[in-house]
């Protein structure tokens, strides 16, 4: 009993020093711009694609808890976090983190070529020598960071096709970036004065949490906008499938003006909204994955 304990211990504590769904949805992002851009991909290129950009988001989270560990113990929401606790040495979470991004380089420059190699280099460089310094700086830093996410799907996209710029490759990067200021911003409105006290800009003094979340709807829209240009640029070529990507982005705007209503506190209906973020991505990109393999098999 003590063993499987501990080994479920050992478990968690590594899914949140990976950040472990945050890496397989960036993996996944990735694997979507490769079947987009050519659904029959090699399957060991897939594979090295996949486990190379999971690797590097692990890395990053790693490595950004070392660089943070100080600040993340200051705050209910991270102070539980394996570096910040003491669960996990920094000398020994950043050789883990190390390690994850030798590894996950490897992989992209053996299985998809060096430019995706030095294209993830550049991703994990900006994340943790850019965005994580700005986050102190301005609560602009959290659109510097978009390009992080924005590049694994670019990555696939290039992996599979031998083009980094293409107006299919734009319109999933661009899901990306409306993607990632609204679900920023509503992951930390609940935790404002928190990361105040511990030395981060992360949003705008003179807006309110009120105003924050309604400028948030507006890149909802913006986000769900980008969407619908999936079918319109032959990224969604299936007709079922169209009018499950126009139904899943008119429904998710309707919903997030609608709920709004529900609460009184915006702290509560932001958990929510980020919810529904969370539940819209993971929906877009299981049907992207699903239109590339009906394509991929001939259905």
């Amino acid at each position: 009993m003590q063993i499987m304990s501990n080994t479920a211990s050992g478990f968690f504590a590594m899914s949140s020093l990976f950040r472990l769904p945050l890496a397989v949805m960036v993996a996944l992002t990735a694997i979507v711009g490769a079947l987009a851009g050519n659904p029959a991909s090699p399957r060991l290129m897939m594979w090295s694609l996949a486990w190379g950009i999971f690797f590097l988001s692990a890395a990053c989270s790693v490595l950004n808890q070392v660089q943070e560990r100080t600040a993340d113990a200051l705050m209910s929401r991270t102070c539980h976090r394996p570096v910040a606790s003491g669960l996990i040495s920094a000398h020994k979470a950043g050789f883990i983190g190390f390690s994850l991004a030798s590894a996950g380089l490897c992989l992209l420059y053996a299985g998809t070529g060096p430019e995706n190699a030095l294209a993830g280099l550049f991703a994990m460089g900006w994340y943790l020598l850019v965005y994580t310094p700005m986050k102190r700086v301005t609560p602009w830093a959290i659109v510097a960071g978009t390009p992080c996410g924005m590049l694994p799907p670019l990555i696939g996209w290039q992996a599979a096709t031998g083009e980094f710029v293409s107006p299919q490759a734009f319109v999933l990067a661009l899901i990306m970036f409306f993607w990632q200021v609204p679900h920023f911003w509503l992951l930390a409105l609940p935790d404002r004065h928190e990361l105040q006290m511990a030395g981060f800009r992360v949003l705008p003094d003179a807006l309110s949490n009120q105003r924050l979340f309604h400028i948030s709807l507006f890149w909802v829209v913006g986000l769900c906008s980008a969407t619908l240009l999936l079918p319109i640029v032959r990224l969604v070529r299936l007709p079922s499938l169209q009018v499950v990507i126009l139904c899943l982005a008119l429904a998710f705007v309707f919903w997030s003006f609608g709920c709004q209503r529900q609460f009184v506190l915006v702290e509560k209906v932001a958990r929510q909204l980020k919810f529904g973020l969370h539940l819209y991505l993971g929906l877009l990109l299981g049907t992207l994955v699903l239109h590339g393999l009906a394509t991929r098999f001939g259905f």
